[in-house]
C-alpha cells in the first residue's frame, strides 16, 4: 500500500472534475482545498478519500485545528468532548485554541473505577458483531454538567459513534448544542442522529463533505446521492 499523503492548500482554485487517480480535492467551507488519498474498499468496486489524524502532516493537521476551532468559536462552546478514536486528535486542540483549560475524552475502554450508567454500547461498522461501549470517565461530568458541549469528530459516517456520544453527555446533564468534524461522508449520519429525537437532534458542522466513490473504466467517480 502506498504511503499516506494528504495535503492543504489555501488557494481558492476550481476543484478538480471527475474522474479521479490516485486523490480527491475536497473544497473546505473556506474555499481552502484538502487533498485526500483515495483507498480501494475490500472487492475494488468503491473507494473512500481517506483522513487518517494520526497520519496526516503537522501542517495539514495545524490548518484543520485553526479552520475548526474558528467554525466552532461562534457556538459559544463551554466544553468540548473529542470521540474516539480519531476525534480526539482535533478535540484537545481546538479546545486549547479556543481558551479552554480541558477538555473531556470518551473513550471505549472501561477503568475499573467507571459507572456502567455512564456507558453506552456501540457496534462498530467496521466490526459488526462485537459490540463496544462508549464511556464517561465518572470524574469528567462535573466538565460537561449544566454546560454547552460541542462534541467533535473527524469524519461523520455512520454517525452511530457521534449519536452515542450525545446520548451519553445528556445523560451526565450536558447541553450538546452542536456536533463538529472536519468531514461527512454521505448521508447515512443524518439517519443515526434524527433518531436520538427530533427536538434534541444537534447541529452538524462540518469543514467539508467527501461522497463515495465508484470504480468506471476511466478512474474513480462520485456515487450517486453521496
Amino acid at each position: 500500500m502506498p504511503a499516506y499523503h494528504a495535503t492543504w492548500s489555501p488557494d481558492g482554485a476550481p476543484a478538480a472534475a471527475p474522474p479521479y487517480g490516485a486523490s480527491y480535492p475536497v473544497r473546505l467551507h473556506d474555499g481552502s482545498t484538502l487533498t485526500l488519498p483515495l483507498r480501494a474498499l475490500p472487492g475494488g468496486a468503491q473507494a473512500i478519500a481517506l483522513l487518517m489524524a494520526n497520519q496526516t502532516g503537522f501542517a495539514v493537521e495545524h490548518a484543520l485545528i485553526r479552520l475548526l476551532a474558528a467554525m466552532v468559536s461562534p457556538l459559544a462552546p463551554q466544553a468540548i468532548v473529542g470521540v474516539p478514536t480519531m476525534g480526539l486528535a482535533y478535540a484537545r486542540p481546538v479546545a486549547e485554541k479556543l481558551g479552554m483549560g480541558d477538555y473531556v475524552a470518551l473513550g471505549h475502554s472501561r477503568k475499573f473505577w467507571y459507572d456502567d450508567s455512564l456507558a453506552i454500547p456501540l457496534t462498530s461498522s467496521t466490526s459488526p458483531d462485537q459490540t463496544k461501549h462508549l464511556y464517561l470517565d465518572p470524574a469528567l461530568v462535573e466538565r460537561v454538567r449544566g454546560r454547552r458541549v460541542v462534541v467533535i469528530d473527524d469524519v461523520l459516517n455512520t454517525g452511530r459513534t457521534a449519536a452515542a456520544a450525545m446520548r451519553l453527555l445528556e445523560r451526565a446533564g450536558a447541553c450538546v448544542v452542536a456536533i463538529a468534524a472536519v468531514l461527512t461522508e454521505g448521508w447515512a449520519w443524518r439517519t443515526a442522529l434524527e433518531a436520538t429525537g427530533p427536538t434534541s437532534a444537534p447541529q452538524v458542522h462540518a469543514l467539508g463533505h467527501i461522497p463515495l466513490f465508484g470504480r468506471q473504466a476511466d478512474g474513480w467517480h462520485p456515487l450517486p446521492g453521496t
